[in-house]
């Protein structure tokens, strides 16, 4: 049986004042509104015993403070900010609201590109650390084999992502579809809310599982956005 060696949690940064209008955000840099900034306190309170050993968020503030928020619970972990976790770039859609819109501007991030983007995010930085992982493994099954009476120790290391809706559901459809990932059993790919959770297993095998998706159980709200202008219909 397969083992566990990284367990990546990734969450979507919460609320602003233009995901509450419909205005297309894209790369642009907007601050967390106060229902954000208390959706990423109660994200914060549901990873609270998760032991992190690895932080990622986009650089736009929006993840980035919801991350900050997460890590205060975190202390000694480092997070690196990173644009290859933005949002996909909407062009001149950016800060138009999303009613009326029609076919997308030929300024906008082209799919492929945004979807290398995250792929190759996802390649260098989860990868990496799920590779190191596995590595120590097996030298720790190779000692146990050689001792037999020293109880094997082994802990899949933790890595959180913060990051947008867009980015989010391109990553995780892309894996999927790829064969990278295969989705747990009752997981559907549907809307991905505002703080919302999302948890992915990575094997010893290089095989991984969709364990949930923008789960929204940690948030006590009940008038959460329920549309994502950047992922909207014609984008």
């Amino acid at each position: 049986m397969s083992t566990v060696v990284a367990r990546v949690y990734i969450v979507r940064h919460g609320e602003t004042d233009a995901n509450r209008q419909g205005i297309v955000q894209g790369q642009l840099d907007t601050p967390l509104n106060d229902a954000g900034v208390e959706q990423a306190r109660l994200a914060a309170d549901a990873l609270e015993d998760t032991p992190f050993e690895v932080a990622y968020s986009s650089d736009l503030q929006r993840a980035r403070r919801t991350a900050e928020i997460i890590l205060e619970k975190h202390p000694g972990v480092n997070l690196e900010t990173t644009p290859a976790l933005r949002e996909r770039y909407m062009g001149d859609w950016q800060g138009v609201s999303i009613a009326g819109r029609g076919v997308p501007p030929e300024n906008t991030e082209p799919t492929i590109d945004f979807t290398a983007r995250s792929a190759k995010w996802w390649n260098e930085a989860v990868l990496r650390h799920a590779q190191r992982k596995a590595s120590e493994l097996q030298l720790k099954l190779k000692l146990a084999q050689a001792q037999p009476d020293v109880e094997l120790e082994f802990e899949p290391v933790h890595i959180l992502a913060v990051s947008h809706g867009g980015l989010i559901g391109t990553l995780v459809t892309n894996l999927l579809r790829s064969r990278k990932l295969r989705a747990g059993e009752g997981v559907v790919i549907w809307r991905c809310f505002n703080a919302s959770i999302s948890v992915v297993d990575l094997y010893e095998d290089g095989k991984g599982v969709l364990v949930s998706y923008a789960d929204t159980t940690h948030l006590n709200v009940v008038d959460m956005v329920q549309e994502n202008a950047d992922v909207a219909r014609g984008a």
